[in-house]
Order: C-alpha cells, then sequence, then structure tokens
C-alpha cells in the first residue's frame, strides 16, 4: 500500500470521526441546553453558538466527504445524451472546473479569515477568535480540492473512484 493510499485512509477516518463526533456532540449539548433551561431554569448560555459554529465546520468537512463519494448535486441531462468518450471529457472538464473554483475559494476565504483576524473579532457567547469559525471554509475548499484532484488523477490513469450512493 502506497504511502499516498495510507494518507488518504488516514484522512478519510479523521474526517469520518470528526463528522460523527460533531453530530453526537451537537445533539446532546442541544438536548443538555434545553433540559437545563425549560427544566432547572439554568441555560447554558453559550451552547448554541458553539453549535451554530460546529455546524459550520461539519458543513465544510462534510463538503469534502460529499465530494469523495461524488454526491454533490448533479444535472445529468448532457450526460445521458453524450457517448462514453464525451462523458469522460464532459468529467474531466468538470473536474477542472471544480478543482479552479476550490481554489478560488480557498484563496479567497483565506483573504477574509485573515481580515477578520487582523480585526481581532471575537464571538459574543464564546469569546474565541471569530477567525476559528471562519477556517472552516478554507479548510473545507482544500480538503474538497484534494477531492477533485483525487477523481481527476484517477480519471487520467482510466479508473475512476468508488461513488457511493450513501453512508458505509
Amino acid at each position: 500500500m502506497s504511502f499516498l493510499t495510507r494518507l488518504d485512509q488516514m484522512s478519510n477516518r479523521l474526517e469520518r470521526t470528526f463528522l460523527a463526533g460533531a453530530i453526537i456532540i451537537s445533539s446532546l449539548l442541544l438536548f443538555v441546553n434545553v433540559v437545563m433551561r425549560y427544566i432547572f431554569l439554568l441555560p447554558i448560555y453559550w451552547a448554541e453558538e458553539f453549535v451554530r459554529y460546529l455546524m459550520v465546520w461539519l458543513i465544510f468537512i462534510g463538503a469534502s466527504q460529499v465530494t469523495l463519494w461524488g454526491g454533490h448535486v448533479a444535472v445529468d441531462i448532457v450526460p445521458r445524451t453524450l457517448s462514453k468518450r464525451g462523458n469522460e471529457i464532459l468529467a474531466f472538464i468538470v473536474n477542472v472546473i471544480c478543482i479552479l473554483f476550490c481554489v478560488l475559494l480557498a484563496y479567497l476565504s483565506i483573504k477574509q479569515m485573515m481580515r477578520v483576524r487582523g480585526a481581532g473579532q471575537i464571538s459574543p457567547a464564546l469569546e474565541i477568535p471569530m477567525w476559528i469559525a471562519y477556517l472552516s471554509i478554507p479548510a473545507g475548499a482544500i480538503l474538497m480540492l484534494l477531492r477533485f484532484v483525487q477523481h481527476l488523477w484517477a480519471r487520467i490513469q482510466g479508473k475512476t473512484l468508488e461513488i457511493r450512493e450513501a453512508l458505509d
């Protein structure tokens, strides 16, 4: 097994573990907050903000996993009318466009994150630097970029990555 394959498996496992953990932590924290607020009249004042930022991270890291599985929304009218070779060319072009988009998104979101960091903004309840929440956008864009590069490399080699219909 090559180094890149092991690295991919490790990052895939880390992403999935983060996603599962984020969903579990969010659900439990919101449940406990509701109980504390309505039964004991002692709300956890930072819980909703924490879950909001965790959900932002969940969305952008989850986008990488959806990219890996080939699960993003797609219009398949054109591919249905093309030959196999035409579909291969179209898939190549779409992958290149997606790679360029991810590069642009990563670049612009890093610039925005640095502006927020420079301004010293902090969140109201958690009082953490806001750039941590903004970091989710370039992190997700870079992870998606790597997944699109994986798909493109597989196509160049004449392979396709396994497309999954649902979670394992």
